[in-house]
């Protein structure tokens, strides 16, 4: 044992984040991105050896941070879960924990504000539709926006992740967004642009308060930023995206209060979780058998209805 831990955690921009941080204190030597649902399927296997971030908690970690809501229902006080609920971001619990007793001087906060920004989707109408920088760049490396759909890449969205955790140290957003993975990216998320406000348009129903976007049926999904359907669809305040889950076995309720109007009263971390999946107070995820995906969306809309 070299007396670092793995990482464990979600291949986006918290991820990321917590990456840089744990590295810069020598903490880890080895990362693994795991999808939410893997944790509580206990796909995985866990050891006092991994440090575990912005994924449901694991007894059996050294240490778990999170900020997630349901986790706070699901999992009460054990002393390995480091959880602020109203954290913008897991990195900030990472960083918070920390920096108390070790120097992060050498964490940009430019960094740290794009990272809450990012998953706390404090974005507004003009940076979703035309993002520039840190914002652009968590759109690319958040999963549903779905650019690993493209597998045409030089190198992967994980060999990307590895080199951005190194270049991110000592290089900042504009050297970043330059970097000739990242800018091939940025290429085909502007090349599918108008495809992918067409496919929104056209794959959508209101319900009062709730927009639902339903890709099941659709051959191609087309990449782009998941708050983009908020921009297009301002008269809502909520919305579920219905989408097949790996290789078809399930049906995925993707599930986010808009982030222009920010009236929802719905608890989606609650409501995911009283269907077998999680989340924090405005956005979450559940994975439902294909043949109840109809009967639960219908569940679904009728709760976020009536919640207004």
């Amino acid at each position: 044992m070299s007396g670092k831990y793995r990482l464990v955690t979600r291949s986006d921009m918290d991820g990321l984040v917590c990456a840089v941080i744990l590295k810069q204190l020598n903490l880890i030597d080895e990362i693994k991105f795991v999808h939410p649902k893997d944790m509580q399927d206990g796909t995985i296997t866990i050891t006092e050896n991994d440090i575990i971030t912005n994924l449901p908690y694991v007894a059996q970690a050294y240490l778990v941070f999170d900020h997630h809501e349901s986790e706070t229902i699901r999992n009460k006080g054990a002393d390995n879960h480091i959880i602020i609920a109203d954290a913008p971001s897991a990195a900030r619990v990472v960083y918070d924990y920390y920096v108390k007793d070790n120097d992060l001087s050498m964490i940009r906060e430019d960094m740290m504000v794009a990272v809450d920004k990012a998953d706390a989707a404090q974005f507004s109408k003009e940076d979703i539709l035309n993002p520039k920088g840190w914002d652009l760049l968590s759109f690319l490396m958040d999963s549903r926006t779905g650019l690993g759909r493209f597998r045409e890449f030089r190198i992967s969205n994980y060999a990307l992740m590895m080199d951005l955790i190194d270049y991110c140290h000592d290089h900042g957003i504009d050297d970043i967004m330059k970097l000739p993975d990242v800018a091939e990216r940025v290429e085909l998320f502007n090349k599918y642009a108008e495809d992918f406000k067409e496919q929104l348009r056209r794959c959508s129903t209101i319900h009062k308060n709730l927009v639902v976007l339903d890709l099941r049926n659709e051959e191609t999904i087309y990449p782009g930023n998941r708050f983009m359907i908020y921009a297009m669809f301002p008269q809502t305040n909520i919305s579920i995206h219905v989408i097949m889950g790996f290789k078809n076995q399930n049906t995925v309720f993707a599930t986010g209060k808009s982030i222009i109007d920010r009236s929802s009263k719905t608890n989606v971390g609650e409501l995911m979780l009283s269907y077998g999946g999680g989340g924090h107070g405005a956005a979450g995820t559940c994975q439902i058998d294909n043949d109840k995906a109809e009967s639960v969306l219908k569940e679904l809309i009728s709760t976020i209805n009536a919640d207004g």
